[in-house]
């Protein structure tokens, strides 16, 4: 099997239009430092634990699903960055209402709808980055590199707002959103593959869609469990950390801030580096090294103490759930259809990351309860350890070779 080169119709596009691919990548995902990292203080404050705990949960919950459509509608679009612009500003529309102060009841409902709207952000835009830089032979990594960079200053500069209104931030994200959207206009166009490929039958696959590709691959799927465990590891971290950080370490809230940024810059190196990275390794050894990666930073966790030793721990984010997440998404770029590839993004993000989420608010309140945040840490630093072992046990002993090496075409 070789690797699927895409087509579209974005043809050569002037430097203005990949400049605007870079402020849309850093917009996108720091839309999601906004509702994860900030968004969970202001429920904090504004409703008993069980209520914020529950309003938390909802968000998750809705991306185990929602992103699906979006990626079929994606697929079956004339313009993958169509579907991205209604779903940025239908999410602009329903966070900003999160700031009016309604009951708990209509707060569960704007929540589950602002998700639904937010869920196909990170597939979406990998899809569309990925997709015109393998045609266009441009260099993905610094692309990616404004996403982590969108996250972390945006976390940074919001978490000074939240200590005195919080209510900043959706202000913030509204002018984010109407920015995002511009950026998408001006960009790269890439095209939706199943509106002019064609099935046996003479239909479009926009017609006649079969997941079974996609459900079948395995090996696909071998990379989204152990992406859950490193997701739900992670989901944990952000969920009852930043209460360690102030109420055990005695910390600011700002300092929670720093400390994602610090956190997501440990990703800049491997974006960098991600042509060539998997250009010269294959899949399973990235991805063992990812797992060894995790298991560290969560024992390392367990045992400092110190503000200092924590934010420099915190680099090795570049070793952990975004390498297996880029495994996952490189997979699916050198051998789904390009008729199923945003679809079969947005799946890897609804399980890797939407049940891992689920899994870090209920199960991860349950271990924090029983064993406190560093007990979790050291928790957490073991089950990614035994992961270690089952891919070792499992992927290494796969003879495919899909694992064994990249396929790339003449082109590459």
């Amino acid at each position: 099997m070789t690797m699927n080169v895409n087509a579209s119709n974005s043809g050569k596009c002037g430097k203005g239009s990949i400049v605007c691919l870079y402020i849309a990548n850093a917009l996108v995902y720091a839309f999601n430092a906004l509702f994860y990292c900030l968004l969970p203080i202001y429920f904090n404050d504004q409703f008993p634990p069980t209520e914020a705990g529950i309003l938390l949960s909802i968000g998750p919950a809705v991306s185990i699903i929602a992103p699906v459509f979006w990626g079929m509608l994606a697929d079956r679009a004339k313009y993958k960055n169509t579907i991205l612009i209604c779903s940025v500003l239908c999410s602009a529309v329903f966070f900003f209402s999160l700031g009016c102060g309604a009951g708990f009841f209509p707060m569960c409902i704007l929540v589950g709808l602002t998700m639904l709207f937010m869920s196909p952000f990170s597939g979406l835009i990998d899809t569309i980055t990925l997709e015109y830089t393998g045609e266009h032979h441009v260099a993905y990594g610094p692309i990616r590199v404004m996403g982590t960079l969108g996250f972390g200053v945006i976390s940074l500069i919001s978490s000074f707002f939240a200590g005195t209104s919080i209510k900043a931030i959706f202000y913030i994200f509204v002018c984010m959103a109407i920015l995002c959207t511009v950026s998408l206009l001006l960009g790269p166009k890439v095209e939706g593959h199943a509106r002019k490929e064609t099935d046996g039958t003479g239909k479009t696959k926009a017609e006649n869609v079969d997941l079974k590709p996609l459900l079948h691959a395995k090996r696909l799927w071998t990379i989204v469990g152990f992406m859950l465990m490193c997701q739900f590891a992670y989901s944990y971290y952000c969920n009852y950390f930043p209460s360690y950080l102030r109420d055990t370490l005695h910390q600011p809230e700002w300092v929670w801030g720093l400390n994602v940024l610090i956190l997501v810059c440990g990703e800049i190196p491997f974006f960098f580096l991600y042509n060539k990275l998997f250009q010269k390794c294959d899949i399973r050894t990235i991805l063992l090294a990812a797992l060894i990666g995790s298991a560290v930073r969560y024992l390392l966790l367990g045992v400092s103490s110190s503000l200092a030793a924590i934010i420099i721990i915190n680099f090795l984010t570049g070793f952990l759930v975004t390498v297996v997440t880029y495994c996952g998404a490189t997979y699916i770029t050198r051998y789904i259809a390009p008729s199923l590839q945003a679809t079969g993004q947005n799946l890897m993000y609804c399980i890797g990351q939407g049940i891992a989420r689920v899994f870090g608010g209920i199960i991860g309140g349950m271990i924090n309860e029983a064993y406190g945040t560093g007990g979790g840490m050291y928790l957490f630093g073991g089950m990614l350890a035994l992961s270690c072992v089952i891919c070792g046990v499992i992927v290494f002993r796969d003879p495919s070779p899909e694992w064994k090496k990249p396929q790339m075409t003449d082109k590459d």
